[in-house]
């Protein structure tokens, strides 16, 4: 079994879910922002709840491939003193994992009927926890760089 084929599969399929995870935050952050007067209050909700389902779905997806032989085990391997960092970023994911569905639970439970100060609230809640995504991404990539793109020195 060829060790560094399989990291560079994992890297690509991370590299590609988080791109994907990308272009679906986009959309969720396009459908947060929509204007009620413009699409309707039923179809703004249906959206935003298709949208952040397809959401939770990829990020789930994202987080196993990072931790299941992705780069927390690399981070591990080649840089032990790095270890700390990606610990901090498992745990984030564990948060994640929890906070996720609850407000996925909230978003379902609204209906067209309900309202629209709960929907609000629930598209806050959305925006922060996007937000508090975005930090995590940024730790990650900083991570990332870290461990695998500095300079070691020792070139004459």
């Amino acid at each position: 079994m060829n060790t560094t084929l399989d990291y560079q599969t994992i890297a690509e399929a991370c590299r590609v879910e988080h791109r994907i995870l990308g272009h679906v935050k986009n959309a969720l952050r396009v459908a947060l922002n929509w204007h009620v007067s413009d699409v309707g209050l039923p179809r703004k909700i249906s959206t935003v709840r298709f949208t952040f389902q397809s959401f939770q779905r990829h990020l789930e997806r994202l987080m196993d491939l990072e931790e299941e032989g992705g780069f927390m085990t690399s981070v591990a391997e080649c840089k032990p003193n790095l270890h700390h960092r990606a610990e901090k970023i498992r745990c984030e994911h564990d948060k994640l994992r929890h906070a996720i569905p609850e407000l996925v639970a909230k978003v379902e439970s609204i209906s067209d009927y309900s309202s629209p100060h709960l929907f609000r609230e629930a598209c806050d809640e959305i925006n922060q926890l996007l937000g508090r995504l975005d930090q995590h991404d940024h730790d990650e990539i900083t991570l990332l760089q870290d461990a695998f793109h500095c300079d070691e020195g020792g070139e004459g």
